[in-house]
């Protein structure tokens, strides 16, 4: 998907580099001074979101959603009633001693299964294979890129189901929320702050290398600017228009 789509291997993230914040830019386009989550765990006490997901927004255009990860914590950011499915299939972060025990296909099945019986228009899917890999055994790691070929063998899953549902103008956007450097991640460096950004599908220029910078916020803009959506003035993302015809 990255030799037919539109690929950068050096788009950036947004700091600091840690999921819960680099996620929540990632869905509504902001920074993080902006949207104000620098926290990476989901406490209740911190109050619900205040800004706008992309799929907030998909559903008031009277859109369908849904969302499979596999962190829980991620559930901050689809407070209730605003996607139509939220799933988190069971993990465990604590065996990687042997083959098949990480969680993407896991993960992915259960998109498959939903993607194929109701076809939502907009679907978001995490893998936590390779972040946990990473904190197990570290950035990067013989066990990391094994994790990696789990994450690729369940997106292959995943492709597959949506080509066999009859989706024929789908897009997909294959991005992470951060990097890492040994055991961990979240500082303002380039092993944290570099990050893969892959489109591919319907309309995209086919084995294009995106000149432009693209930055994690950019995601949820391009998002809105595929489903003719507008987001907020103060919305830092720009849509990557680059990968299109």
């Amino acid at each position: 998907m990255a030799r037919e789509g539109a690929t950068t291997w050096s788009a950036q993230t947004i700091v600091p580099p840690l999921t819960l914040p680099a996620h929540t830019s990632m869905l509504t386009g902001l920074s993080a001074e902006q949207h104000g989550v620098y926290w990476n765990y989901w406490m209740p006490a911190f109050g619900t979101l205040r800004a706008q997901t992309i799929f907030m927004l998909a559903k008031s255009n009277a859109l369908s959603t849904a969302v499979f990860s596999g962190k829980d914590k991620l559930a901050y950011l689809f407070p209730t009633g605003s996607v139509d499915i939220v799933s988190f299939p069971l993990t465990d972060p604590r065996d990687f001693s042997g083959t098949n025990v990480f969680s993407a296909r896991d993960v992915a099945m259960q998109a498959v299964k939903y993607f194929e019986q109701r076809k939502p228009h907009l679907t978001f899917v995490h893998f936590p294979d390779a972040d946990m890999a990473g904190h197990f055994y570290g950035w990067p790691s013989p066990e990391q890129y094994a994790a990696l070929a789990e994450c690729d063998a369940a997106l292959a899953l995943l492709r597959s189901g949506v080509e066999r549902s009859g989706a024929t103008n789908s897009v997909f956007i294959l991005t992470a929320d951060h990097g890492g450097d040994g055991l961990a991640h979240g500082v303002d460096r380039p092993q944290d702050m570099t990050i893969p950004w892959i489109i591919w599908g319907a309309g995209v220029r086919r084995g294009h290398s995106l000149t432009n910078p693209v930055t994690l916020p950019d995601t949820a803009a391009t998002i809105a600017w595929l489903f003719g959506f507008a987001l907020p003035t103060n919305t830092v993302g720009k849509p990557v228009r680059e990968a299109f015809q």
